[in-house]
Parts: C-alpha cells; sequence; structure tokens
C-alpha cells in the first residue's frame, strides 16, 4: 500500500528533514507520530526562544535584555534599525509566505510551499530586497545547507515581490557574531524554482520512505533508539 503525501505542504526544514532520513519524515508528518517533549536546555528549544525574543524585539514589545545568544551585542544596532524600519512599515517581522503547486501565492488553506522568514526589508532605493534570517548554534558543517535555505528565501522573495530587481540574503549568526550574505538578481532568483520543484517532487513521488541509519541522522531523531525506539533500524 502507498503512503499519500499530497495534503502534506512543505517547507525547507521539511524538505531538508526528508532528504536526510524520509523515514523520519513519513513518522512525523504522514504518521504524525508526537516528538518526546524537549528539555528547556535542548538547543532547538533555546534557539526557539531566542527567535521568539528578537520577533518581539523588532515590534516592540520586548527588550534584548534576557536573549541568550552569545554575540548578540555584535548586532544590537542593526537590530535597533530594523525596530525603526518595522515602524514604519519598511520591513516585516516573522512572515508567513504561502504558495501553492504551480509557485502562485495562495491563502494558508491551500498552501503547498509554507515559506516563514525572520525579516524582510525593503530597500525601494536600490529596488533591493534583504531577505534575513536568525541562526544561533554553530555554524560548522552547515554552509551548504544555508546556502541553499538562502536561495528558496530569493526565489520566494522574487515571486512575490516582482517589482524589485535584486535580492539581498542575510544570514545572521547571533552565537557567532557574523553575517553570511549572498545576493541575488531577479533572473538567478527565479531559475532556483525548477531547482527546488525537482527536489520536491521526490519527495511527494516517494513511495517508500525508507530510512537513513547513520549515527549523524539518528543522534537526535527522537524516533530512534535513545529516545522513542519506533525506528527498527536506529543507531
Amino acid at each position: 500500500m502507498s503512503t499519500e503525501v499530497k495534503p502534506i505542504n512543505w517547507s525547507f526544514s521539511k524538505l531538508t528533514k526528508y532528504e536526510t532520513c524520509a523515514f523520519r519524515f513519513k513518522l512525523q508528518y504522514i504518521d504524525r507520530i508526537p516528538e518526546p517533549e524537549r528539555p528547556p536546555d535542548n538547543p532547538m528549544e533555546r534557539g526557539n526562544r531566542i527567535h521568539n525574543n528578537l520577533e518581539a524585539y523588532v515590534k516592540g514589545t520586548e527588550t534584548l535584555e534576557k536573549n541568550e545568544a552569545k554575540k548578540l551585542d555584535v548586532f544590537e544596532p542593526a537590530l535597533e534599525n530594523l525596530q525603526l524600519l518595522y515602524a514604519n512599515g519598511q520591513a516585516t517581522a516573522e512572515d508567513n509566505w504561502f504558495f501553492d503547486k504551480d509557485w502562485f501565492e495562495c491563502s494558508r488553506d491551500d498552501v503547498w510551499l509554507w515559506s516563514k522568514l525572520d525579516f524582510l526589508v525593503f530597500d525601494e532605493d536600490t529596488g533591493t530586497l534583504i531577505v534575513g534570517d536568525y541562526k544561533s548554534g554553530k555554524s560548522m558543517y552547515k554552509a551548504i545547507e544555508h546556502i541553499q535555505q538562502t536561495q528558496l528565501y530569493a526565489a520566494c522573495a522574487t515571486l512575490k515581490f516582482p517589482d524589485f530587481d535584486f535580492i539581498r540574503t542575510e544570514l545572521w549568526y547571533v552565537d557567532e557574531g557574523h553575517v553570511k550574505a549572498i545576493n541575488y538578481n531577479k533572473d538567478r532568483a527565479l531559475k532556483f524554482v525548477d531547482h527546488f520543484d525537482q527536489r520536491v517532487q521526490k519527495l511527494y513521488n516517494d513511495k517508500h520512505f525508507r530510512p537513513n541509519p547513520t549515527k549523524q541522522t539518528c543522534r537526535y531523531c527522537p524516533y530512534g533508539p535513545r529516545e522513542l525506539g519506533i525506528c527498527p533500524v536506529g543507531v
């Protein structure tokens, strides 16, 4: 019996999870088996707290006093500016973008691709969109994944705001104190649409969702032998 995936929407994180281990993707998003509750010191929980506080700060509802990022002082001037731009309607914070399977904008009810970005700045003087993402934790070994994420951001930004000719993606590494910026023009950004479409079709056409048991992929898997023990081949 094949597994029906069509009602499932995707995001960059979901696609990455599928390509890392299709069986984990199936357990989480198709079988909908809940993950165990994570302790407060879990890196993902810490990252969520950092992101939530930065969102609230940009929106003017919280201070940065309790933020846990290790190098946040490096970003304070930029965050202050982002807060002002948000108040003036020149930036967004934690915006959700919905696209259907033909890459047209749609409602949440019809979403196929769900893209969520931490901030967006409209630089109308230069015709540039600045799309940003906060990154907590270590960046080591994540360079390719992070670049691919900026490519999807650039594609989505171009589709959503076709009047802008340039997209600047910025990854703010708030624990390491540096920014990785990549510039794309409209033509280059649109080329990523077909690239991601081909990758995603593998997910939607998958009939087996085979596991990928390695020490690395199983290390933090909630369904492996260290936690729920649902996966029969986890290491």
